[in-house]
This record gives C-alpha cells, structure tokens and sequence, in this order.
C-alpha cells in the first residue's frame, strides 16, 4: 500500500542522541490521529541509521517509492562528521533521488548542538538547517518539543504549498479578554520572540487590522485558512465574539484544538465545541514549558486533518454530493449546511451507536438517501 506521507530520520549509527531523537519521533507520529481502545491512526516512520553493506558506514537507501510524500529529517552531528565525505554521498544521493520526484518530498536537516559542520553539498546549495545550538538552555523535554514543531510545520507547509498555497498559515488564538487575554499574549509574544526558531505566523485579535477595515471579515478570512487554538477560560463560551470564532473554524472544516485553563465554574458550555482534541494548560511554569507542548498538539491535529482531507479527496474524487469531516459529525455540520450531503464522509473510527444515532436521525429529516460512513466504510 501506497502511504500518503512517510517520514524518514537519518542519522550515524554511534549516535546514542541520534537514536534517541529518532525513537521520540516515531513514538509522537505514531499516535497522531483520532484515537479509540489505543488504537489510532500513524504517520510511517521509517530509520535510516544501520550500515547497510560491511564495508561502508552508510545505511540503506531511503526508499521513497512507499509514499506520495516523503519527509527526510537529517539529524547531523559530530558522529557524521567524522566521516563527512561518505555521509555527504550519502546526503547527495538522497536528494537527488527526491529531485526525481518533482516536489513530492521534503528535506528537513538538522544541525546538533555543538554546531558541527554540514555536509558540503548542502553548503554548496546553500541549504538552510535547523540549528541546535541555540537549543542549550533548554531542557531534554523542551528540545525534543521544538524539533517536532520544525518537523510538523515543514511538512505542513510543504504539502500546503503543493496544494497551491503558498502562504503562511496564520496560528489564529481565540481568547475571552476578560480571562484569556494573558495567556493569548504570551503565547503570541513567546512565538514572534527571536529566540523562537519556528517560523509560525500569529494571529491574535482587532490589533492584527488596519484602521477602517472589516474587522468580521478579516477574522473569517484569517480563520478560514488558518489552524485555530481556542484559549477556554471560565468565560470563553459565553463571549460572542469566542462563539464567532469556533463556529467560524468549524465551518471551514479547520483544525481547532481547545487549550483548557478554566479556574473556577463555566457558566455556559457552548454546545458546538465538540468533538475536538482538548489539551489541560497550566501556565505556571517557563512560557517553553506548556507552549512548545501546546503548539506541537495544534500542528499535529493539523497535520492529522490536512492528510486525511487528502486521502478522501483521493477516494470521493469529484463527487459533490460527499462531504469531508476533517472530524467526527455533529448535529451542527448537518443543520448548518445549506443542504445536506448524501454522505457525510469522517475519519475512523466510528461513531458511538448514540451519537450515530442523533446525527443519521437529523440526515435522515433532511434527506432520506442520506448516509454517514468513515473512510474505511466508504471505500469497503
């Protein structure tokens, strides 16, 4: 089978960092979609470390044919260094194999904390690494945190910019001012920070627009293409304006992770926020202790949407009479729309029998051919 993103991490064998980094990696994609019993949905990754033939310190070839998109993430070190004219061969042959595939793939290179030298072919193209060495400071937790940001935002952008969009994708923070506005700030200000590597674009609130412009639309426009972290304070659903914004990103089918910082008592639960990956936020430590964190979540939820409204539009095709659930259906995908599909195509797995129920029931009321399947059903 034919995966729609594989992800490949190499490394020298020796390196007892490289290795670790790797199985992080792996552990992290393994478990980056909706998710029942233990079971969810994984991102391939596959290692390039091993020797591969006795006389040589280089592993297999990458094999690129298993996927639609590959990422390659070079975790280059001291290790590599000490044979840097082998290992550039290696880097060389790589890439070209890529570049005979059009823009399908990815490189990701990373330079370890020491700053040790790049591989001269990358020099000679002038190829941008991630560089580790401003990563000292932090903790083991927060480095590995900061690598998978790299990783998740790179390959979104990648296949984002495939798709035909090359702009960035702005980050949009939805906050209640009343008991959110703090948070919203440091998050924004920690990201937009020179001594953030992670080139993410922010969107926070009315100070985003110029003097005279619609503000609603503006905020449709950004949330419309962007990925969305709902701040959810004590107040947050009983705001307008909160209320505008999630529905707004539900409507557009954009990924929304809800960060929970409530205190004390919701007075009202918006009834809509559901169905969305829900992360407990405590602020009390270092901005990089529960930002980083929080910012992984966001971009793998927005990796896990992104590949699955790829492969269904891979499965349905043109069919205008299907419509993609980056997540599961609820009542308000089917009453929201102005007419209702035949099939409301989700991921896997499957809806509960009761909430199957409600919403079929609220298909059924609008259209009587109407049917609701995840992927695996739909292709079967």
């Amino acid at each position: 089978m034919i995966d729609h993103l594989r992800i490949h991490v190499v490394w020298a064998s020796g390196s007892l960092e490289g290795a670790r980094v790797a199985e992080m990696i792996s552990r992290h994609f393994d478990g980056i979609g909706m998710e029942r019993d233990g079971v969810a949905y994984r991102v391939p990754v596959r290692f390039a470390s091993a020797p591969w033939l006795p006389d040589s310190p280089l592993p297999k070839p990458v094999d690129l044919s298993r996927a639609d998109h590959n990422a390659v993430v070079l975790l280059h070190d001291d290790f590599m260094d000490e044979q840097a004219s082998v290992w550039d061969q290696y880097v060389q042959s790589t890439r070209a194999a890529m570049e005979t595939r059009g823009a399908a793939d990815v490189y990701i290179p990373f330079c370890d904390y020491g700053g040790s030298a790049i591989p001269a072919s990358d020099r000679e193209r002038n190829t941008q690494y991630v560089y580790r060495t401003g990563w000292k400071g932090l903790d083991q937790l927060a480095r590995d945190k900061r690598l998978l940001l790299h990783v998740l935002v790179q390959i979104r952008r990648h296949l984002r910019k495939l798709s035909g969009d090359d702009r960035d994708e702005p980050l949009f923070v939805s906050h209640a001012k009343a008991d959110g506005d703090t948070i919203a700030r440091e998050i924004v200000a920690y990201v937009q920070s020179p001594d953030h590597d992670v080139p993410l674009h922010t969107f926070y609130d009315a100070m985003e627009l110029n003097p005279g412009e619609d503000f609603k639309a503006r905020f449709d426009a950004e949330i419309s293409r962007g990925t969305l972290i709902a701040i959810v304070s004590d107040v947050y659903d009983s705001r307008p304006w909160c209320i505008f914004e999630l529905t707004t990103a539900k409507r557009h089918r954009r990924p929304i992770v809800l960060a929970d910082i409530g205190g004390v008592r919701v007075s009202r639960t918006y009834p809509y926020g559901a169905n969305l990956p829900r992360v407990r936020l405590d602020p009390t430590g270092s901005a990089g202790s529960w930002i980083d964190p929080l910012l992984v979540e966001t971009m793998s939820e927005g990796l896990r949407c992104d590949i699955f409204q790829a492969q269904a539009a891979k499965v349905v095709a043109a069919d205008s009479e299907v419509t993609v659930m980056p997540r599961p259906p609820e009542l308000f995908d089917v009453i929201d729309a102005d007419l209702c599909p035949r099939v409301i195509l989700y991921p896997d797995p499957p809806l509960g029998d009761l909430e199957a129920r409600l919403v079929t029931r609220a298909m059924a009321a609008l259209r009587s051919d109407s049917q609701l399947k995840t992927l695996g059903e739909y292709q079967a």
